[in-house]
Formats: structure tokens, C-alpha cells, sequence
């Protein structure tokens, strides 16, 4: 699963996406532990592509009176063509997530570990999701797809997810079915070789917590031992 990300370095993230070249203001802040119902910066096609500001999360409807609706971070490329909850939204309502790196946990026995992952290179790149507007009972939201992991990520998680960089994130997004064809090669896991990854510090693992040593690689030696 895809839970957490960071969206910090905005210089980069405006030279490489031109489109962002008018980010400014309190709203569009550097970001180092994204999670559940935070604000962010979505790229959604309506009559033309558009940057607009959702909460992570799709949020499915209640089924009964009274009872909060369940909160949705990911949806599996492999099954959401066909499922009912996400089948509306991978038709006619796909979207690009401007993202930098994403953690993902490591389980040894009873403990959870999480690791930082980002581009080799360092630059930015898009997370493929599905959004939903707001309607009468739920607000608007956003959701990561995911895939299978590829081989950096397969000894620490089951999944990854689906990553696309500038050249293939015009594909992705937009308000029109895809073939079946181009869905699923868009949702390939990203090559190993070009993505890195590091352990981090398990204060991470707190919502609240949000500085620029969240994606600090954790120091090696005795001292990393005496954090468990």
C-alpha cells in the first residue's frame, strides 16, 4: 500500500512541470509526510487539464445512518477495471498526483519499519490516481493506484505504486476510457534502476510528525539499534 509521500522540493517541481510554474502561497507548502485527508495539488482533466486542491482519500459512501464512510487510499490496477468502487473513476476520471518520494513499511515480527523511496536522479514525477467529486454525502478525494512491486520494493513490500513520469503522464490522465491494452502497460511497475530507496527514522511513522528529517536516511551502527 501507498499511504504516505512527500511533495517538498517546489523549485524542482515547478521547472519540471511547467504547468505548476504558478504555485505560490501558504496552500502549496513543502510536504514531507502526506497522509489521509491532507489537501494536496491533483492534476484533473474536466474540459481541459486542471490543478485543483483534494483531500488524499476517496471517501466511500456510508451503509448505513450515521456511520462514517470508509476512506480508501489505493486502488489495485490489477482489479479496479472491474470493480464497482473504482470502475466509474478509471473510465472518465483519471489523475496525476505530483509527488517526489513515497514511504512504504517493512514488517519484522511485530515491528514496522519504513523506508524512503524516490527517483535516482532526484526529480519529481507523478503518482497515476482516480478522484471523485464531491457529492451529497462524500467530499471530493483522490486515491494512488497501485501495482505489483518491482525489485527494489518486492523485499520490503507487496506493492508499489504505479509512478509515471512526464512523458507518459499525458496518457494517463483524462475523462475517456483506455484500452485495456494501454491501462495496463501504463500500470507496469517503474524499473528498479531507476528509483532508490533508504530506512528512515520510526518517528515518521506519526501522523503529526512533519519536518525535513522525515526523509533522512537512518544512521547506521549501534545507534540505529537503540531506536526499536
Amino acid at each position: 500500500m501507498c499511504t504516505r509521500y512527500s511533495l517538498k522540493n517546489l523549485e524542482a517541481l515547478k521547472a519540471f512541470f511547467e504547468q505548476l510554474a504558478d504555485l505560490s502561497g501558504d496552500e502549496y507548502q513543502p510536504r514531507y509526510n502526506v497522509a489521509l485527508t491532507t489537501p494536496m495539488p491533483v492534476f484533473t482533466q474536466r474540459d481541459v487539464p486542471t490543478l485543483e486542491r483534494m483531500p488524499f482519500g476517496l471517501t466511500m459512501p456510508s451503509r448505513a445512518p450515521g456511520e462514517k464512510g470508509t476512506l480508501l487510499a489505493n486502488a489495485r490496477a490489477e482489479t479496479a477495471q472491474e470493480k464497482p468502487t473504482f470502475r466509474g473513476a478509471v473510465g472518465h476520471r483519471r489523475c496525476l498526483i505530483p509527488a517526489d518520494g513515497f514511504y512504504e513499511w517493512e514488517k519484522i515480527g511485530a515491528r514496522r519499519l519504513p523506508h524512503y523511496f524516490s527517483m535516482k536522479d532526484g526529480r519529481p514525477f507523478f503518482f497515476a490516481g482516480l478522484w471523485n467529486p464531491a457529492r451529497d454525502e462524500t467530499p471530493a478525494g483522490f486515491c494512488i493506484m497501485t501495482t505489483t512491486p518491482n525489485e527494489l520494493l518486492q523485499p520490503i513490500h507487496d506493492r508499489m505504486p504505479v509512478i509515471l513520469g512526464p512523458n507518459s503522464g499525458h496518457a494517463w490522465l483524462g475523462s475517456e476510457p483506455l484500452e485495456p491494452e494501454a491501462f495496463n502497460h501504463l500500470c507496469r511497475p517503474l524499473p528498479a534502476e531507476m528509483m532508490t530507496g533508504h530506512r528512515v527514522d520510526p518517528k515518521v511513522n506519526r501522523l503529526q510528525y512533519e519536518a525535513p528529517d522525515c526523509i533522512d536516511p537512518l544512521p547506521s551502527g549501534p545507534a540505529a539499534g537503540e531506536l526499536f
